[in-house]
């Protein structure tokens, strides 16, 4: 397997785990509305997930130089 070809598959796998993370933690902060949950941890989730958001968009620009 070549050195582009590895490390290609390697920033799209930690890419999709990024996204899943993202999701769940989306799915987490939506709950957490309905449950009346206090402002303090639903900020502390969505800097989590702005947190996801950046890593996820630097291996995407990071994936695209590759090409």
């Amino acid at each position: 397997m070549s050195k582009f070809t590895d490390t290609h598959n390697k920033l799209a796998t930690r890419i999709q785990e990024l996204y899943r993370k993202h999701r769940a933690l989306d799915d987490e902060i939506k709950t957490m509305y309905n449950k009346w949950e206090s402002d303090e941890i639903i900020n502390r989730k969505k800097t989590q997930k702005l947190f996801l958001k950046d890593e996820i968009h630097k291996l995407e620009h990071e994936l695209r130089t590759l090409q």
